[in-house]
Protein backbone atom coordinates (compact mmCIF):
# COMPACT_ATOMS: atom_id res chain seq x y z
CA UNK A 1 0.00 0.00 0.00
CA UNK A 2 1.51 3.35 -1.05
CA UNK A 3 2.02 5.82 1.76
CA UNK A 4 0.29 8.50 -0.34
CA UNK A 5 -2.94 6.47 -0.04
CA UNK A 6 -2.79 6.45 3.73
CA UNK A 7 -4.83 8.92 5.69
CA UNK A 8 -4.28 9.21 9.40
CA UNK A 9 -7.62 8.96 11.15
CA UNK A 10 -6.53 8.57 14.74
CA UNK A 11 -3.65 10.20 16.58
CA UNK A 12 -3.15 12.91 13.94
CA UNK A 13 0.52 12.25 13.57
CA UNK A 14 1.30 11.23 17.12
CA UNK A 15 -1.87 11.89 19.15
CA UNK A 16 -2.86 8.98 21.37
CA UNK A 17 -6.55 8.47 22.03
CA UNK A 18 -6.62 7.32 25.63
CA UNK A 19 -9.62 5.17 26.37
CA UNK A 20 -8.91 4.38 29.99
CA UNK A 21 -6.24 4.46 32.61
CA UNK A 22 -6.25 1.30 34.63
CA UNK A 23 -4.14 0.78 37.72
CA UNK A 24 -3.47 -2.48 39.47
CA UNK A 25 -2.37 -2.45 43.05
CA UNK A 26 -1.50 -5.73 44.65
CA UNK A 27 -2.41 -5.90 48.33
CA UNK A 28 -5.21 -3.32 48.03
CA UNK A 29 -5.31 -4.63 44.45
CA UNK A 30 -7.34 -1.78 43.09
CA UNK A 31 -8.17 -1.21 39.44
CA UNK A 32 -9.61 2.19 38.55
CA UNK A 33 -11.03 3.42 35.26
CA UNK A 34 -10.80 7.19 35.14
CA UNK A 35 -13.26 9.52 33.45
CA UNK A 36 -16.36 9.19 31.28
CA UNK A 37 -15.64 11.17 28.15
CA UNK A 38 -16.19 10.96 24.42
CA UNK A 39 -13.21 11.35 22.09
CA UNK A 40 -14.01 12.07 18.44
CA UNK A 41 -11.72 12.53 15.44
CA UNK A 42 -13.10 13.50 12.05
CA UNK A 43 -11.15 13.39 8.79
CA UNK A 44 -13.07 14.02 5.61
CA UNK A 45 -15.90 11.53 5.35
CA UNK A 46 -14.74 9.47 8.34
CA UNK A 47 -15.77 9.97 11.94
CA UNK A 48 -14.61 7.57 14.65
CA UNK A 49 -15.78 7.96 18.23
CA UNK A 50 -14.25 6.32 21.28
CA UNK A 51 -16.44 6.45 24.33
CA UNK A 52 -15.53 5.36 27.84
CA UNK A 53 -18.33 3.88 29.86
CA UNK A 54 -18.96 4.69 33.50
CA UNK A 55 -17.72 1.24 34.45
CA UNK A 56 -14.59 1.07 36.56
CA UNK A 57 -12.51 -1.92 37.50
CA UNK A 58 -12.10 -1.96 41.26
CA UNK A 59 -10.99 -5.12 43.04
CA UNK A 60 -10.23 -4.93 46.72
CA UNK A 61 -8.32 -7.66 48.49
CA UNK A 62 -8.16 -9.77 45.33
CA UNK A 63 -5.69 -12.66 45.07
CA UNK A 64 -3.96 -14.28 42.09
CA UNK A 65 -6.60 -16.11 40.07
CA UNK A 66 -7.02 -18.75 37.41
CA UNK A 67 -7.92 -17.97 33.82
CA UNK A 68 -11.20 -19.79 34.26
CA UNK A 69 -12.19 -17.32 36.98
CA UNK A 70 -10.57 -14.20 35.57
CA UNK A 71 -12.23 -14.60 32.16
CA UNK A 72 -15.80 -14.50 33.48
CA UNK A 73 -15.75 -11.97 36.31
CA UNK A 74 -18.87 -9.80 36.12
CA UNK A 75 -19.28 -8.27 39.55
CA UNK A 76 -19.28 -4.51 39.82
CA UNK A 77 -15.74 -3.21 39.56
CA UNK A 78 -14.34 -6.35 37.90
CA UNK A 79 -14.47 -5.25 34.26
CA UNK A 80 -14.26 -2.16 32.07
CA UNK A 81 -16.37 -1.47 28.95
CA UNK A 82 -15.66 0.94 26.09
CA UNK A 83 -17.08 1.51 22.62
CA UNK A 84 -15.46 2.07 19.23
CA UNK A 85 -17.85 3.56 16.65
CA UNK A 86 -17.50 4.83 13.11
CA UNK A 87 -19.48 6.83 10.58
CA UNK A 88 -18.07 6.17 7.15
CA UNK A 89 -19.31 7.36 3.77
CA UNK A 90 -17.72 6.39 0.50
CA UNK A 91 -15.23 3.65 -0.30
CA UNK A 92 -13.03 3.85 2.80
CA UNK A 93 -11.41 1.21 4.98
CA UNK A 94 -9.99 1.80 8.45
CA UNK A 95 -7.47 -0.58 10.00
CA UNK A 96 -7.56 -0.12 13.76
CA UNK A 97 -5.91 -1.66 16.79
CA UNK A 98 -6.55 -1.75 20.54
CA UNK A 99 -3.41 -1.88 22.65
CA UNK A 100 -2.18 -1.60 26.23
CA UNK A 101 0.82 0.36 27.46
CA UNK A 102 2.60 -0.10 30.79
CA UNK A 103 2.72 3.32 32.50
CA UNK A 104 3.57 2.18 36.02
CA UNK A 105 5.54 4.85 37.86
CA UNK A 106 5.75 3.32 41.32
CA UNK A 107 9.00 1.75 42.48
CA UNK A 108 6.85 -0.95 44.08
CA UNK A 109 5.94 -2.58 40.79
CA UNK A 110 4.66 -6.08 40.07
CA UNK A 111 6.26 -7.47 36.92
CA UNK A 112 4.07 -7.48 33.80
CA UNK A 113 4.75 -11.19 33.35
CA UNK A 114 2.46 -11.71 36.34
CA UNK A 115 -0.42 -9.70 34.85
CA UNK A 116 -2.94 -11.09 32.35
CA UNK A 117 -5.25 -9.10 30.08
CA UNK A 118 -8.37 -10.44 28.40
CA UNK A 119 -10.52 -8.62 25.82
CA UNK A 120 -13.97 -9.59 24.55
CA UNK A 121 -16.59 -8.00 22.30
CA UNK A 122 -20.14 -7.60 23.58
CA UNK A 123 -22.82 -8.89 21.20
CA UNK A 124 -26.26 -7.36 20.92
CA UNK A 125 -27.78 -10.22 22.94
CA UNK A 126 -25.41 -9.57 25.85
CA UNK A 127 -23.12 -12.53 25.15
CA UNK A 128 -19.36 -12.07 24.87
CA UNK A 129 -17.12 -13.10 21.99
CA UNK A 130 -13.52 -13.78 22.96
CA UNK A 131 -11.08 -11.75 20.88
CA UNK A 132 -7.94 -13.21 22.45
CA UNK A 133 -6.85 -15.78 24.95
CA UNK A 134 -5.74 -14.38 28.31
CA UNK A 135 -2.20 -13.14 27.71
CA UNK A 136 0.48 -11.95 30.08
CA UNK A 137 1.55 -8.39 29.44
CA UNK A 138 4.17 -8.23 26.68
CA UNK A 139 5.20 -5.37 24.43
CA UNK A 140 5.57 -5.56 20.65
CA UNK A 141 9.10 -4.83 19.49
CA UNK A 142 7.95 -3.36 16.17
CA UNK A 143 5.30 -0.84 15.17
CA UNK A 144 2.23 -1.68 13.07
CA UNK A 145 2.36 0.62 10.04
CA UNK A 146 -1.17 -0.40 8.97
CA UNK A 147 -2.84 0.83 12.15
CA UNK A 148 -0.38 3.37 13.50
CA UNK A 149 0.28 1.46 16.71
CA UNK A 150 3.85 2.22 17.84
CA UNK A 151 6.32 -0.27 19.23
CA UNK A 152 6.53 -0.77 22.98
CA UNK A 153 2.84 -1.53 23.50
CA UNK A 154 0.92 -4.79 23.85
CA UNK A 155 -1.43 -5.49 20.95
CA UNK A 156 -4.80 -6.75 22.17
CA UNK A 157 -6.90 -6.79 19.00
CA UNK A 158 -6.61 -5.70 15.37
CA UNK A 159 -9.49 -5.33 12.91
CA UNK A 160 -10.83 -3.11 10.15
CA UNK A 161 -13.98 -1.12 9.35
CA UNK A 162 -15.34 -0.28 5.90
CA UNK A 163 -18.84 0.80 6.90
CA UNK A 164 -20.49 2.59 9.78
CA UNK A 165 -20.62 0.42 12.87
CA UNK A 166 -20.36 0.44 16.62
CA UNK A 167 -18.62 -2.17 18.77
CA UNK A 168 -18.45 -2.41 22.53
CA UNK A 169 -15.50 -4.14 24.13
CA UNK A 170 -14.95 -5.48 27.64
CA UNK A 171 -11.54 -5.60 29.30
CA UNK A 172 -10.54 -7.72 32.27
CA UNK A 173 -7.13 -7.75 33.95
CA UNK A 174 -5.88 -9.90 36.81
CA UNK A 175 -2.82 -11.37 38.49
CA UNK A 176 -1.82 -14.81 37.19
CA UNK A 177 -2.41 -17.85 39.34
CA UNK A 178 1.31 -18.69 39.19
CA UNK A 179 2.24 -15.53 41.08
CA UNK A 180 3.31 -16.19 44.66
CA UNK A 181 2.68 -13.15 46.89
CA UNK A 182 4.71 -14.56 49.76
CA UNK A 183 7.56 -12.22 50.58
CA UNK A 184 6.66 -9.50 48.07
CA UNK A 185 6.12 -6.94 50.83
CA UNK A 186 2.70 -5.90 49.51
CA UNK A 187 1.60 -2.67 47.83
CA UNK A 188 3.00 -3.68 44.43
CA UNK A 189 1.35 -1.89 41.51
CA UNK A 190 1.00 -2.22 37.75
CA UNK A 191 -0.78 0.32 35.56
CA UNK A 192 -1.69 0.19 31.89
CA UNK A 193 -3.08 2.77 29.51
CA UNK A 194 -5.52 1.45 26.90
CA UNK A 195 -5.05 3.08 23.49
CA UNK A 196 -6.82 2.83 20.15
CA UNK A 197 -5.07 3.60 16.85
CA UNK A 198 -6.28 3.60 13.29
CA UNK A 199 -5.29 4.47 9.71
CA UNK A 200 -7.37 4.68 6.56
CA UNK A 201 -6.07 2.57 3.72
CA UNK A 202 -6.28 -0.80 2.03
CA UNK A 203 -7.25 -3.66 4.31
CA UNK A 204 -4.19 -5.17 5.90
CA UNK A 205 -2.95 -8.27 4.07
CA UNK A 206 0.01 -10.01 5.77
CA UNK A 207 3.07 -10.70 3.65
CA UNK A 208 2.63 -14.43 4.26
CA UNK A 209 -0.81 -14.28 2.61
CA UNK A 210 0.58 -12.29 -0.30
CA UNK A 211 3.36 -14.83 -0.84
CA UNK A 212 0.99 -17.81 -0.72
CA UNK A 213 -1.32 -16.18 -3.26
CA UNK A 214 1.66 -15.41 -5.50
CA UNK A 215 2.98 -18.98 -5.25
CA UNK A 216 -0.39 -20.72 -5.74
CA UNK A 217 -2.97 -19.99 -8.42
CA UNK A 218 -6.40 -19.60 -6.83
CA UNK A 219 -8.77 -22.32 -8.06
CA UNK A 220 -12.53 -22.05 -8.66
CA UNK A 221 -14.79 -24.30 -6.58
CA UNK A 222 -16.73 -26.87 -8.61
CA UNK A 223 -20.39 -27.71 -8.06
CA UNK A 224 -20.78 -30.54 -5.52
CA UNK A 225 -17.02 -31.07 -5.44
CA UNK A 226 -17.16 -32.05 -1.74
CA UNK A 227 -19.13 -35.18 -2.67
CA UNK A 228 -15.87 -36.41 -4.18
CA UNK A 229 -12.34 -36.90 -2.96
CA UNK A 230 -9.81 -34.51 -4.43
CA UNK A 231 -8.98 -37.38 -6.81
CA UNK A 232 -12.49 -37.20 -8.22
CA UNK A 233 -13.73 -40.43 -6.61
CA UNK A 234 -17.18 -40.80 -5.01
CA UNK A 235 -18.44 -43.43 -2.61
CA UNK A 236 -21.67 -45.06 -3.81
CA UNK A 237 -23.21 -48.30 -2.50
CA UNK A 238 -20.28 -48.84 -0.13
CA UNK A 239 -17.79 -48.67 -2.99
CA UNK A 240 -15.41 -45.86 -3.90
CA UNK A 241 -15.83 -45.37 -7.63
CA UNK A 242 -13.28 -44.63 -10.33
CA UNK A 243 -11.90 -41.15 -10.71
CA UNK A 244 -14.06 -38.68 -12.59
CA UNK A 245 -11.68 -36.21 -14.27
CA UNK A 246 -14.37 -33.53 -14.06
CA UNK A 247 -14.13 -33.63 -10.26
CA UNK A 248 -10.38 -33.76 -9.75
CA UNK A 249 -9.53 -30.80 -7.52
CA UNK A 250 -6.10 -29.73 -6.36
CA UNK A 251 -4.56 -26.49 -5.16
CA UNK A 252 -5.66 -23.36 -3.31
CA UNK A 253 -9.36 -22.52 -2.90
CA UNK A 254 -11.31 -19.91 -0.95
CA UNK A 255 -14.28 -19.87 1.43
CA UNK A 256 -15.60 -17.40 3.99
CA UNK A 257 -14.95 -17.82 7.70
CA UNK A 258 -15.95 -15.63 10.67
CA UNK A 259 -13.24 -13.07 9.89
CA UNK A 260 -13.33 -12.77 6.10
CA UNK A 261 -12.02 -14.78 3.17
CA UNK A 262 -10.05 -17.91 4.04
CA UNK A 263 -7.75 -19.64 1.55
CA UNK A 264 -7.45 -23.42 2.03
CA UNK A 265 -5.32 -26.13 0.46
CA UNK A 266 -6.94 -29.20 -1.15
CA UNK A 267 -5.49 -32.38 -2.64
CA UNK A 268 -2.07 -33.99 -2.39
CA UNK A 269 0.00 -32.04 -4.90
CA UNK A 270 0.08 -28.86 -2.81
CA UNK A 271 2.99 -26.75 -1.63
CA UNK A 272 2.09 -26.03 1.98
CA UNK A 273 5.05 -27.22 4.06
CA UNK A 274 6.29 -24.78 6.68
CA UNK A 275 9.02 -24.96 9.29
CA UNK A 276 8.15 -23.18 12.53
CA UNK A 277 9.57 -23.64 16.02
CA UNK A 278 11.79 -26.26 17.55
CA UNK A 279 12.04 -28.38 20.65
CA UNK A 280 14.22 -26.10 22.77
CA UNK A 281 14.63 -28.82 25.40
CA UNK A 282 14.66 -32.62 25.25
CA UNK A 283 11.07 -33.82 24.91
CA UNK A 284 9.96 -37.04 26.63
CA UNK A 285 6.83 -39.19 26.34
CA UNK A 286 5.55 -42.33 28.05
CA UNK A 287 5.75 -45.19 25.55
CA UNK A 288 3.68 -48.34 26.05
CA UNK A 289 2.79 -50.95 23.42
CA UNK A 290 4.43 -48.75 20.77
CA UNK A 291 2.10 -45.84 21.56
CA UNK A 292 3.21 -42.49 22.98
CA UNK A 293 1.39 -40.69 25.77
CA UNK A 294 1.98 -37.07 26.73
CA UNK A 295 1.74 -37.62 30.49
CA UNK A 296 2.11 -40.51 32.89
CA UNK A 297 -1.52 -40.06 33.91
CA UNK A 298 -2.72 -40.46 30.32
CA UNK A 299 -0.65 -43.60 29.92
CA UNK A 300 -1.92 -45.07 33.18
CA UNK A 301 -5.51 -44.31 32.25
CA UNK A 302 -5.05 -46.79 29.41
CA UNK A 303 -2.41 -49.11 30.86
CA UNK A 304 -2.36 -49.28 34.65
CA UNK A 305 1.12 -50.85 34.53
CA UNK A 306 2.60 -47.80 32.85
CA UNK A 307 5.28 -46.18 35.04
CA UNK A 308 8.25 -43.84 35.00
CA UNK A 309 10.24 -46.67 33.48
CA UNK A 310 8.24 -46.10 30.28
CA UNK A 311 9.50 -42.53 29.94
CA UNK A 312 11.57 -42.20 26.75
CA UNK A 313 13.17 -39.40 24.75
CA UNK A 314 11.07 -38.57 21.70
CA UNK A 315 12.90 -35.48 20.41
CA UNK A 316 16.27 -33.99 21.34
CA UNK A 317 16.74 -30.29 22.07
CA UNK A 318 17.19 -28.32 18.88
CA UNK A 319 14.99 -30.60 16.74
CA UNK A 320 12.97 -28.42 14.33
CA UNK A 321 9.19 -28.73 13.89
CA UNK A 322 7.46 -29.02 10.54
CA UNK A 323 3.83 -28.23 9.75
CA UNK A 324 1.35 -28.17 6.86
CA UNK A 325 -0.62 -24.99 6.16
CA UNK A 326 -4.30 -25.93 6.38
CA UNK A 327 -5.50 -22.46 5.42
CA UNK A 328 -4.97 -18.75 5.64
CA UNK A 329 -7.59 -17.54 8.11
CA UNK A 330 -9.83 -14.58 7.35
CA UNK A 331 -7.85 -12.48 9.83
CA UNK A 332 -4.60 -13.18 7.95
CA UNK A 333 -3.10 -15.67 10.39
CA UNK A 334 -1.94 -19.08 9.19
CA UNK A 335 -3.67 -22.20 10.47
CA UNK A 336 -1.10 -25.01 10.52
CA UNK A 337 -1.20 -28.67 11.56
CA UNK A 338 1.72 -30.58 13.08
CA UNK A 339 3.80 -32.67 10.68
CA UNK A 340 6.44 -34.00 13.03
CA UNK A 341 10.12 -33.17 12.67
CA UNK A 342 10.56 -33.64 8.93
CA UNK A 343 8.65 -33.34 5.68
CA UNK A 344 8.71 -37.12 5.31
CA UNK A 345 7.30 -38.00 8.74
CA UNK A 346 4.66 -40.75 8.80
CA UNK A 347 2.25 -42.37 11.25
CA UNK A 348 3.26 -42.00 14.89
CA UNK A 349 5.82 -39.32 14.01
CA UNK A 350 3.00 -37.03 12.83
CA UNK A 351 1.51 -37.09 16.34
CA UNK A 352 2.69 -35.67 19.62
CA UNK A 353 1.06 -38.64 21.34
CA UNK A 354 -1.96 -40.90 21.59
CA UNK A 355 -4.92 -41.19 23.88
CA UNK A 356 -8.67 -41.28 24.31
CA UNK A 357 -10.64 -38.14 23.56
CA UNK A 358 -12.46 -38.78 26.82
CA UNK A 359 -12.56 -41.70 29.24
CA UNK A 360 -16.35 -41.57 29.67
CA UNK A 361 -18.64 -42.38 26.79
CA UNK A 362 -22.24 -42.86 27.99
CA UNK A 363 -23.42 -39.28 27.51
CA UNK A 364 -23.22 -37.05 24.41
CA UNK A 365 -21.55 -34.36 26.51
CA UNK A 366 -18.32 -36.39 26.43
CA UNK A 367 -17.91 -35.37 22.78
CA UNK A 368 -17.28 -31.81 23.97
CA UNK A 369 -13.80 -30.34 23.88
CA UNK A 370 -15.00 -29.04 27.23
CA UNK A 371 -18.25 -30.07 28.87
CA UNK A 372 -20.51 -29.04 31.76
CA UNK A 373 -19.81 -25.45 30.76
CA UNK A 374 -22.72 -24.27 32.91
CA UNK A 375 -21.01 -25.57 36.08
CA UNK A 376 -17.43 -26.83 36.24
CA UNK A 377 -16.41 -26.66 32.57
CA UNK A 378 -14.36 -29.83 32.54
CA UNK A 379 -11.64 -30.27 29.92
CA UNK A 380 -11.64 -33.33 27.72
CA UNK A 381 -8.64 -35.64 27.95
CA UNK A 382 -7.61 -34.57 24.44
CA UNK A 383 -7.59 -30.91 25.48
CA UNK A 384 -5.58 -31.64 28.62
CA UNK A 385 -2.90 -33.57 26.73
CA UNK A 386 -2.54 -31.22 23.81
CA UNK A 387 -2.33 -28.15 26.07
CA UNK A 388 0.21 -29.93 28.28
CA UNK A 389 2.35 -30.48 25.18
CA UNK A 390 1.99 -26.82 24.19
CA UNK A 391 2.88 -25.60 27.67
CA UNK A 392 5.95 -27.85 27.83
CA UNK A 393 7.17 -26.93 24.35
CA UNK A 394 6.14 -23.34 23.59
CA UNK A 395 5.27 -21.45 26.77
CA UNK A 396 7.86 -18.80 27.54
CA UNK A 397 9.59 -19.14 24.16
CA UNK A 398 9.88 -16.55 21.41
CA UNK A 399 7.64 -18.75 19.25
CA UNK A 400 4.77 -18.37 21.72
CA UNK A 401 4.54 -14.68 20.78
CA UNK A 402 3.81 -15.61 17.15
CA UNK A 403 1.06 -18.09 18.03
CA UNK A 404 -2.27 -16.31 18.28
CA UNK A 405 -5.37 -17.14 20.28
CA UNK A 406 -7.17 -18.50 17.22
CA UNK A 407 -10.71 -19.69 16.61
CA UNK A 408 -11.49 -23.39 17.15
CA UNK A 409 -14.81 -25.17 16.75
CA UNK A 410 -16.18 -28.28 18.46
CA UNK A 411 -19.55 -28.25 16.66
CA UNK A 412 -22.12 -29.67 19.08
CA UNK A 413 -25.05 -28.09 17.23
CA UNK A 414 -27.99 -29.89 15.66
CA UNK A 415 -28.11 -32.75 18.17
CA UNK A 416 -31.25 -34.76 17.35
CA UNK A 417 -32.67 -38.19 16.67
CA UNK A 418 -31.94 -39.43 13.19
CA UNK A 419 -35.63 -39.50 12.24
CA UNK A 420 -35.07 -38.04 8.78
CA UNK A 421 -33.54 -41.29 7.63
CA UNK A 422 -35.62 -43.89 9.45
CA UNK A 423 -33.34 -44.23 12.46
CA UNK A 424 -35.71 -43.18 15.25
CA UNK A 425 -36.24 -46.74 16.44
CA UNK A 426 -32.59 -47.44 17.13
CA UNK A 427 -32.03 -44.61 19.62
CA UNK A 428 -29.48 -43.09 17.30
CA UNK A 429 -28.69 -39.40 17.62
CA UNK A 430 -26.60 -37.30 15.27
CA UNK A 431 -24.88 -33.93 15.35
CA UNK A 432 -25.10 -31.35 12.58
CA UNK A 433 -21.70 -32.35 11.21
CA UNK A 434 -22.96 -35.84 10.36
CA UNK A 435 -25.79 -34.41 8.31
CA UNK A 436 -23.46 -31.82 6.79
CA UNK A 437 -20.50 -34.05 5.95
CA UNK A 438 -21.65 -37.67 5.95
CA UNK A 439 -23.26 -37.96 2.55
CA UNK A 440 -23.87 -41.66 3.09
CA UNK A 441 -25.96 -40.81 6.16
CA UNK A 442 -28.56 -39.12 3.93
CA UNK A 443 -28.38 -41.93 1.39
CA UNK A 444 -26.73 -39.42 -0.95
CA UNK A 445 -29.83 -37.22 -0.90
CA UNK A 446 -27.81 -34.20 0.28
CA UNK A 447 -24.60 -32.70 -0.98
CA UNK A 448 -21.71 -32.44 1.47
CA UNK A 449 -21.47 -28.88 2.74
CA UNK A 450 -18.37 -28.14 4.86
CA UNK A 451 -18.22 -24.78 6.61
CA UNK A 452 -15.56 -22.62 8.25
CA UNK A 453 -18.12 -20.74 10.35
CA UNK A 454 -18.76 -22.43 13.70
CA UNK A 455 -22.52 -22.98 14.15
CA UNK A 456 -24.18 -21.70 17.31
CA UNK A 457 -25.03 -24.33 19.91
CA UNK A 458 -27.31 -24.45 22.94
CA UNK A 459 -25.49 -27.42 24.46
CA UNK A 460 -23.35 -27.15 27.60
CA UNK A 461 -20.49 -28.88 25.80
CA UNK A 462 -18.46 -28.04 22.73
CA UNK A 463 -19.01 -24.82 20.82
CA UNK A 464 -16.66 -22.05 19.71
CA UNK A 465 -13.31 -21.43 21.43
CA UNK A 466 -10.35 -19.06 21.38
CA UNK A 467 -7.26 -21.17 22.03
CA UNK A 468 -3.52 -21.25 21.52
CA UNK A 469 -3.68 -24.87 20.37
CA UNK A 470 -6.45 -27.26 19.37
CA UNK A 471 -7.39 -29.89 16.80
CA UNK A 472 -8.50 -29.83 13.19
CA UNK A 473 -12.23 -29.94 12.38
CA UNK A 474 -14.01 -32.55 10.28
CA UNK A 475 -15.02 -29.73 7.91
CA UNK A 476 -11.35 -28.90 7.33
CA UNK A 477 -10.60 -32.56 6.61
CA UNK A 478 -13.31 -32.56 3.92
CA UNK A 479 -12.01 -29.29 2.50
CA UNK A 480 -8.54 -30.87 2.31
CA UNK A 481 -9.85 -33.52 -0.10
CA UNK A 482 -11.33 -36.33 2.00
CA UNK A 483 -14.89 -37.66 2.01
CA UNK A 484 -16.61 -39.67 4.71
CA UNK A 485 -15.74 -43.39 4.49
CA UNK A 486 -14.00 -42.96 1.14
CA UNK A 487 -10.75 -44.79 1.87
CA UNK A 488 -8.21 -43.22 -0.47
CA UNK A 489 -4.78 -42.42 0.94
CA UNK A 490 -3.94 -40.28 -2.09
CA UNK A 491 -6.92 -37.93 -1.75
CA UNK A 492 -5.50 -35.34 0.64
CA UNK A 493 -2.24 -34.10 2.11
CA UNK A 494 -3.81 -34.92 5.51
CA UNK A 495 -4.45 -38.63 4.87
CA UNK A 496 -2.22 -41.25 6.45
CA UNK A 497 -2.37 -45.00 6.05
CA UNK A 498 -1.48 -46.41 9.45
CA UNK A 499 -2.99 -44.25 12.19
CA UNK A 500 -6.31 -42.61 12.96
CA UNK A 501 -6.19 -39.17 14.58
CA UNK A 502 -8.74 -37.03 16.36
CA UNK A 503 -10.63 -34.11 14.94
CA UNK A 504 -12.55 -31.67 17.13
CA UNK A 505 -15.97 -32.55 15.64
CA UNK A 506 -18.63 -34.73 17.35
CA UNK A 507 -20.49 -37.07 15.01
CA UNK A 508 -23.17 -39.19 16.73
CA UNK A 509 -24.29 -41.03 19.85
CA UNK A 510 -25.95 -44.37 20.56
CA UNK A 511 -27.97 -44.57 23.76
CA UNK A 512 -26.40 -47.22 25.96
CA UNK A 513 -23.51 -47.29 23.56
CA UNK A 514 -20.85 -44.77 22.73
CA UNK A 515 -20.35 -41.20 21.67
CA UNK A 516 -18.43 -41.20 18.39
CA UNK A 517 -16.11 -38.73 16.78
CA UNK A 518 -14.88 -37.79 13.35
CA UNK A 519 -11.21 -38.29 12.70
CA UNK A 520 -8.71 -38.49 9.89
CA UNK A 521 -6.94 -41.44 8.33
CA UNK A 522 -7.32 -42.48 4.69
CA UNK A 523 -10.76 -40.84 4.83
CA UNK A 524 -13.03 -38.99 7.20
CA UNK A 525 -14.14 -41.81 9.51
CA UNK A 526 -15.55 -42.53 12.98
CA UNK A 527 -14.45 -43.96 16.30
CA UNK A 528 -15.67 -43.88 19.89
CA UNK A 529 -14.44 -41.20 22.30
CA UNK A 530 -12.65 -43.80 24.44
CA UNK A 531 -10.49 -45.08 21.56
CA UNK A 532 -7.12 -45.13 23.36
CA UNK A 533 -4.96 -45.25 20.22
CA UNK A 534 -6.34 -42.07 18.66
CA UNK A 535 -3.55 -39.75 17.55
CA UNK A 536 -3.16 -36.17 18.78
CA UNK A 537 -2.06 -33.85 15.99
CA UNK A 538 -1.87 -30.22 17.19
CA UNK A 539 -3.22 -27.28 15.23
CA UNK A 540 -2.06 -23.72 15.93
CA UNK A 541 -2.57 -20.30 14.33
CA UNK A 542 0.52 -18.19 13.70
CA UNK A 543 1.00 -14.62 12.55
CA UNK A 544 3.92 -12.55 11.40
CA UNK A 545 4.17 -9.16 9.73
CA UNK A 546 7.47 -10.05 8.08
CA UNK A 547 6.38 -12.85 5.75
CA UNK A 548 8.33 -16.05 5.21
CA UNK A 549 12.08 -15.79 5.58
CA UNK A 550 12.59 -18.33 2.76
CA UNK A 551 11.05 -21.20 0.83
CA UNK A 552 8.21 -21.85 -1.58
CA UNK A 553 6.21 -24.45 0.39
CA UNK A 554 7.56 -27.54 -1.36
CA UNK A 555 8.95 -30.48 0.60
CA UNK A 556 12.38 -29.69 -0.81
CA UNK A 557 12.20 -25.96 -0.05
CA UNK A 558 9.75 -25.43 2.81
CA UNK A 559 8.41 -22.07 3.87
CA UNK A 560 10.25 -20.85 6.97
CA UNK A 561 8.62 -18.69 9.63
CA UNK A 562 11.22 -17.01 11.79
Amino acid sequence: MEKTKKEIVIIGLILLMVIALIGVSYAAFRFTGEGTKVNTITTGSITMTYEESSNTISLNGALPTTDKTGMVRLNQGEYFDFTVSSEISGDVNINYEISAKDITTSDRKIDGSNIKLYLTKLNSDGTEEALMVPETYNEESTANTYTGRPSGEMSLYTSSMSSSESNTYRLRMYVTEEYNPQGDGGNLTFSVQINVYGLAGDKYVPLTTQEILEDNELQVEKTNMFNYTANGRQRLNNTLGDADPNYVTNGLYSMEDEDGISYYFRGTNVNNYVQFGEYEEDYYVYRYNNKDYVTLESCQDVYSACSESNRVLKYSAGTPMYWRIVRVNGDGSLRIIYNGTSTSAEGQDLMIGNGAYNFNYNDPKYTGYTYDKDTTETDSNAKKDIETWYRDVFSGTTYDRKITGGRFCSDSSGYQLGTDYGLANVNYNVFASYDRLGQTYSNFAKANAPTLICPDTDETYGGSYRLKVGLITADELVLSGMTAFGNDTASSYLTISNMWYWSMSPADFFFGGSARFWGGRSSLSLDGVTFADGGLRPVINVTTENGFTSGDGTAENVYVLS
